[in-house]
């Protein structure tokens, strides 16, 4: 199996967990947080969102828009441009995060997978933790994913929910 076979399969497992972790979370729970150091659930769902619909092109998958991107991004900020949570906006609910979430997944990973070896050693126009090829950039977002999924699980807990299910 290819090392981006491998990052495909972390981001199946991601999918799941992303909608697990939402799972019996009422749309109006979505903004409560822990404190006003941490961001509630509406701001961090959302970022992951729009992060994977700004990564689509890179997977071939011109035709995919997360309409809410402006409340999650700062083109004045240097790569990848976010936004911090500003509690004057009104962010999207988590029904409708999950939606856009569900609507591009799939073929998000399905392009991940096809990505050829050329295009993995291809340099990044900025370099993350990892490295500066794309295959260091799926890796680096694979870990991001990672910790802001395990993020929401925990103001799942907070929330009164059950841990996040694996299943």
């Amino acid at each position: 199996m290819s090392s981006i076979q491998t990052i495909a399969k972390q981001f199946a497992l991601h999918n799941k967990l992303f909608n697990n972790v939402l799972e019996g979370i009422e749309d109006a729970q979505g903004g409560e947080r822990l404190s006003q150091e941490v961001n509630h659930l509406q701001w961090i769902a959302g970022h992951l969102v729009n992060a994977h619909y700004g990564m689509a092109p890179m997977l071939g998958l011109q035709n995919y828009k997360f309409p809410y991107w402006e409340l999650y991004t700062d083109k004045t900020q240097p790569p990848p441009s976010n936004r911090a949570l500003d509690t004057s906006l009104k962010y999207p609910p988590l029904s409708e995060l999950k939606k856009y979430w569900n609507e591009l997944e799939p073929k998000f990973i399905e392009g991940l997978g096809k990505l050829s070896n050329e295009q993995l050693t291809s340099e990044m126009p900025f370099p993350v933790p990892t490295g500066k090829t794309m295959l260091d950039f799926f890796t680096f977002i694979a870990s991001h994913d990672s910790y802001h999924i395990g993020q929401m699980s925990i103001i799942r807990k907070y929330l009164g929910k059950g841990a996040m299910s694996y299943n």
